[in-house]
């Protein structure tokens, strides 16, 4: 119950992000909202049923990018809760700093996933620089704006289930 109404969340952020940004011109920053569930599942979530809804808000994700290719935000998300899993067992990352280092590092590792997935996916891709020029804008809110986002999954996740991630920096 606890995936669906995560991805149920996440879809409804998505379709609320997107027309706002467009009214107000802010087309390259907006919130990575898949990535920040996914680091959320990451860390709170058991391998299987984690991995599993990784993919599915990857494969929302991918519903919401225009002109790009179905599947490669599925494969990104995929890649980046096997990484936040690993570091979840030794760090608690859910806590506000480790958690901005850790978007943004997965951020840039995105970028440079999408851009290698686009070279060699994508026949018409063309446009090298645009995607690292238009990542910082996306990079940087997404890092900024991640412990608001991840307390509102917190927030969802404990009212669905009483669960309550707790814990030192350390594990």
């Amino acid at each position: 119950m606890r995936y669906l109404v995560l991805a149920v969340l996440v879809f409804v952020l998505f379709v609320v992000q997107a027309p706002v940004v467009k009214a107000l011109g802010w087309g390259a920053a907006s919130v990575d909202l898949a990535l920040l569930a996914v680091l959320y599942l990451a860390a709170t979530s058991p391998a299987f049923g984690g991995f599993v809804t990784s993919v599915v808000l990857g494969l929302i994700a991918d519903s919401f990018t225009p002109g790009g290719v179905l599947g490669m935000y599925m494969e990104v998300a995929g890649v980046v809760f096997l990484v936040g899993r690993g570091l979840a067992d030794r760090l608690q990352i859910l806590r506000p700093v480790p958690l901005m280092v850790i978007v943004l590092v997965c951020m840039v590792t995105k970028t440079l996933l999408v851009f290698l997935l686009s070279i060699v996916f994508d026949r018409d891709f063309t446009q090298y620089a645009a995607v690292f020029v238009n990542a910082l804008p996306h990079v940087l809110t997404t890092t900024i704006l991640a412990p608001v986002f991840v307390a509102l999954f917190q927030w969802t996740d404990r009212r669905v289930r009483g669960r309550r991630p707790a814990g030192t920096l350390l594990r």
